[in-house]
């Protein structure tokens, strides 16, 4: 597989190249990305990076670790380093942030193997957060942290979302992302406050988190949250 980054008059581009593996193929696909002929395409505007150094480094990061982005999906990650290291950061800056997803589901103890890290941002935080980020671990962004405001919101899951960035610290890959209905103050059902490795960290409802996998149909995660609950139960 080949991995770079090219620029248009209208878009920088991500590009993954010459994909002879069906599975990795499969995940690349449920990542978004768009194919065109036998490539894999993802573009951002040029409003979204501040300047050239910035695509600069995206670019530079995607070509290095592109490969072990997707196998990290394909093969798994170990979820507990990464998480452990922005909860460390967002914890000494004060940042109001939420788990959703599986990761979510591990943190509380579920047997579940998450595919990545998705987390939300209070919105009042997300510009915050990039430069927490980008000064943090600027070898992991591999994706703009950019604002689709007054733009075609970003689809993302069932949801629309303002704000999208992304890295890929310590071997797993972490969508950041925030909008007003995803905030603490907004979310219903509300999310739940988990005691994790010192840390005190937010998840998503776990009525939400169940009724979600079953609308996807994912059993082994549905087997996986019941079990949890009726050992809850015992």
């Amino acid at each position: 597989m080949k991995y770079y980054c090219y620029e248009t008059d209208t878009a920088f581009t991500l590009c993954v190249d010459d994909v002879q593996d069906a599975r990795l193929e499969a995940v690349i696909e449920h990542m978004a990305w768009r194919k065109a002929d036998d490539k894999f395409l993802m573009s951002y505007p040029h409003h979204a990076f501040p300047n050239q150094q910035e695509k600069e480094l995206i670019s530079d990061n995607f070509v290095r670790v592109g490969q072990a982005v997707f196998e990290s999906a394909l093969n798994g990650f170990d979820w507990k380093k990464p998480l452990e290291m922005l909860a460390e950061v967002f914890s000494k800056s004060g940042i109001e942030w939420y788990i959703v997803g599986s990761a979510g589901d591990a943190v509380r103890g579920i047997d579940v193997k998450p595919f990545d890290i998705d987390i939300v941002i209070h919105t009042r935080d997300y510009w915050r957060v990039k430069d927490i980020c980008y000064a943090s671990f600027p070898d992991s962004v591999i994706a703009p942290f950019t604002s689709y405001a007054g733009e075609e919101p970003l689809e993302y899951f069932v949801c629309p979302l303002k704000y999208f960035g992304r890295l890929f610290l310590a071997g797993a890959m972490i969508d950041v992302a925030g909008d007003e209905t995803w905030n603490m103050e907004n979310r219903k059902p509300p999310y739940e406050k988990i005691s994790w490795n010192g840390y005190e960290i937010y998840v998503d409802a776990l009525e939400l988190r169940y009724k979600i996998e079953i609308a996807r149909n994912r059993l082994d995660r549905i087997r996986a949250i019941e079990a949890y609950m009726n050992h809850g139960k015992q």
